[in-house]
């Protein structure tokens, strides 16, 4: 209960301050009179009026909308995804932390904000890197070259391509055209990623040690988004608190050039979401 969410709550005292933060745009951190980490969602609510902001510098301005018309129609179905939109597609975050019960978005969101990255010049490349930790007992090796032993890994990005777009050609022609590469963990340290957008999935199984290795990676104009649920961990010897992606949201939370969100619902079917709260 002690992790870090990405949120704060803020109970006002009065309707002035709502009426302030549409009227002007924006309000003081010191007028809601709490604590808040950079770049963290602030839910301000008086009896039945609230509104929902994020935190820059000394200020909390509106969320953005409408951030990924041009690239596929994307509508967040909650606040947190909303929140999570808004820092995916900020150029002055570089690293994005993204945690949630399954089904609940993150990698749907975090692809689609890469894609409309790319088609806007903003990024050069799409770079997805995962830990190979199989859920049950190892199947053995793998054969065929990196890209074929590497395909089972990256069937949620193949999911998401195809539940975007209907099918999978416009991924393999990423691929085939160098926009979009799938690089193995083990073979990560010593290379750069300049003017990359770099995706790390299911990292809730990688260590702190691993997960260092894969942000000190970052070039100039890169962005890091870190996906995982840290309830769902197939990794020996660690577990929600000792994660390498928990530690890297709770010690880098207090940075500007760092954003964090929990999705807490899931949206992709009530079987999914009462599975993961139930079991």
């Amino acid at each position: 209960n002690q992790i870090y969410t990405g949120q704060k709550i803020v109970s006002l005292e009065s309707q002035e301050i709502i009426d302030k933060f549409y009227k002007n745009g924006e309000i003081l951190i010191s007028d809601i009179e709490e604590d808040c980490f950079p770049n963290q969602l602030v839910i301000g609510k008086f009896e039945k009026q609230s509104f929902l902001g994020i935190t820059r510098k000394d200020k909390i301005v509106p969320l953005r909308s409408d951030l990924l018309k041009d690239t596929i129609s994307v509508s967040a179905r909650n606040k947190e995804q909303k929140f999570a939109l808004d820092l995916l597609t900020r150029d002055d975050i570089p690293l994005v932390t993204l945690t949630g019960l399954a089904g609940s978005g993150k990698t749907f969101l975090t692809l689609m904000a890469a894609l409309s990255g790319l088609h806007g010049d903003k990024y050069e490349r799409i770079i997805v890197t995962r830990t190979i930790q199989p859920v049950g007992k190892e199947i053995g090796f793998l054969p065929g070259t990196i890209k074929e032993k590497m395909d089972p890994w990256i069937a949620p990005i193949l999911d998401n391509f195809r539940h975007a777009f209907k099918d999978i050609t416009y991924f393999e022609a990423m691929r085939d055209k160098g926009h979009l590469e799938v690089a193995p963990l083990a073979f990560i340290r010593g290379r750069t990623f300049n003017n990359s957008f770099l995706i790390v999935d299911e990292a809730q199984n990688a260590t702190i040690h691993e997960l260092k290795t894969i942000i000190t990676r970052a070039g100039e104009g890169s962005k890091i988004v870190l996906l995982g649920d840290i309830d769902q961990i197939d990794t020996p010897y660690i577990d929600s608190l000792s994660n390498g992606l928990t530690i890297v949201i709770e010690k880098l939370k207090s940075s500007n050039l760092t954003g964090h969100i929990t999705l807490m619902k899931g949206e992709r079917s009530e079987l999914a979401t009462l599975a993961s709260k139930a079991i």
